[in-house]
């Protein structure tokens, strides 16, 4: 872990404070792009070949942080196929069919990132948050939860939780969390105190910047604020263009979640001294400064087990052995004018059924990747992504502007296809709310492609619904489009004579849906 950083002011400076009026509340702070490079190294050091070597390699996050957003992933060798967690990290696999003894392999994972600083306004300070909605996705109960290292569910942390966060507004209890433990954990790296956790840095007062973080996360959590801990890279020298610098000692920092604003991020390690006492460091509240550059690699999960950069097994023979070891992690800042060039067809595809349809889709633009030049077919698809592939898929014109869905800001991914399908009535949310980033079931992709396909005023005749033996788990309102779906061989049903209607729809399936629509719109 990289050692913690002092802030030391001796003499009291006063200073002029303007006030800084924004348009929103955050500003983002010298936005780059950088290039983020790790390579591992796998030797075989046995007396006998290896075979069938199986490697599994974090590729990087998706981020929903508002200071970091990952525009494309390189990965060398050639990747069979990569699948994302339900944290956001990817995990690419990789594999070798034969290595001799005394062979090697390196294995080269690039990431191009947009990274910056992020400075929130103090209106956040009087924001009381409601986390129903949020809750109302499952997936998003792992923010509250306790985990390995995160034991917001033992006495102590939830003793001291309620005698921090007992008044306030959301922002103020984080803050008062904060102030805690910045102040409470002495930084020490003996192996007694470093990387235990939450309750160790609570009961000791001691650890690295993992202690430091995780009691932040797990007393937010105990608080009922949803949070996360953070593995990356903090660099504070200065990136250029000419050289790699090396970033190999780790750093974890927290975020928690404020419903409208996003995720905030909080850096509890930094100490700061004023006048030689030992206060909170204010300027790494809801902030990061572009001078200390925050890299994401991955969100830490709450069971930690797969949380490893690299992970490999292989068919064993006797006096056969591979060593892995990591060879580089370093970053380097990119040009202005870097720009990525789309690739013809995503490169995690070729193994895929639907690898035409995705492929024939992509070439015009009507799918897109979901991180840089990967499709990620595999994985599902969302509310916001169905309604960029809708929009696309019948060249509708963009949207720009507020949304008539209370969830769908600016700065929503798709927010201008979703104002776009809104407009056409391919979608009409639900209470106010369209809940872009859940993931969509089938039956609510047959609604929408009904209504697009009344869009288009193409007149189908439909017969009889088709019999499927879940038929009862079929909602009302979508039984008119399944029957239309079916007659027009959009989608049929699943093995087994189900239709699974309440199942979610893969990034694949959906391309394959789409393609099917396009072929309509020929036909007509």
């Amino acid at each position: 872990m990289k050692t913690i950083k002092r802030i030391i002011v001796t003499i009291l400076i006063i200073c002029t404070l303007f006030n800084i009026v924004l348009a929103d509340t955050y500003k983002i702070i010298d936005n780059k792009k950088f290039l983020i490079r790790n390579v591992y190294e796998i030797i075989n050091d046995g007396e006998n070949p290896v075979y069938n070597i199986s490697i599994k390699v974090l590729a990087g996050a998706e981020t929903d942080s508002l200071y970091q957003k990952l525009l494309d992933i390189k990965i060398e060798p050639g990747v069979s196929y990569i699948e994302t967690d339900d944290w956001g990290n990817s995990y690419a696999k990789i594999d070798i069919l034969t290595l001799k003894p005394g062979g090697k392999i390196d294995i080269t994972v690039d990431k191009i990132v947009e990274n910056s600083g992020i400075k929130f306004d103090k209106s956040i300070y009087e924001k009381e948050a409601d986390y129903t909605e949020f809750l109302k996705n499952i997936l998003n109960y792992k923010y509250i939860l306790p985990g390995k290292k995160t034991e917001s569910d033992t006495f102590e942390i939830k003793q001291k939780a309620m005698e921090l966060a007992k008044t306030g507004t959301t922002v103020e209890k984080a803050k008062k969390i904060y102030n805690f433990v910045n102040l409470h954990i002495d930084y020490n790296e003996n192996p007694l105190y470093a990387n235990r956790g939450a309750l160790s840095g609570l009961l000791t007062g001691q650890g690295v910047c993992d202690e430091y973080s995780f009691l932040f996360t797990a007393l937010c959590r105990a608080s009922g604020i949803p949070s996360r801990v953070i593995a990356g890279y903090w660099v504070e020298d200065e990136i250029s263009e000419d050289s790699f610098i090396d970033i190999s000692e780790g750093h974890s920092w927290s975020e928690f979640y404020l419903p409208d604003v996003g995720w905030i991020p909080v850096e509890p390690t930094f100490i700061y001294t004023y006048n030689g006492e030992r206060i909170p460091g204010d300027d790494y509240f809801a902030n990061i400064n572009s001078s200390d550059r925050h890299f994401i690699n991955n969100y830490i999960t709450n069971d930690l087990k797969k949380d490893l950069d690299v992970q490999y097994s292989y068919y064993s023979v006797e006096k056969a052995s591979l060593v892995l070891r990591s060879k580089e992690e370093s970053v380097k800042l990119l040009p202005k004018d870097y720009t990525i060039k789309p690739a013809i067809r995503p490169k995690d595809i070729d193994d895929n059924w639907a690898a035409d349809y995705i492929s024939s889709l992509y070439s015009e633009g009507i799918v897109t990747a979901k991180a840089g030049s990967l499709f990620k077919p595999n994985d599902k698809i969302t509310r916001g992504e169905f309604a960029a592939f809708i929009v696309n898929a019948l060249d509708l014109q963009k949207v720009k502007g507020a949304s008539i869905f209370d969830d769908v800001s600016l700065q929503t991914p798709y927010s201008e296809h979703i104002n776009a399908a809104a407009k056409a009535g391919l979608i009409q949310g639900f209470s106010g709310y369209y809940n872009p980033n859940k993931n969509i079931t089938r039956q609510d992709i047959t609604v929408i492609m009904k209504r697009a396909i009344d869009y288009l005023n193409i007149k189908k005749d439909t017969k009889n619904m088709p019999y499927y033996r879940d038929s009862k788990d079929i909602s009302n309102y979508a039984i008119e489009s399944i029957k239309l779906m079916y007659n027009l061989n959009i989608m049929k049903g699943r093995p087994g004579n189900i239709f699974a209607p309440k199942d979610f729809t893969s990034r694949a399936e959906a391309s394959k849906i789409i393609w099917e629509l396009r072929k309509l719109i020929f036909e007509k």
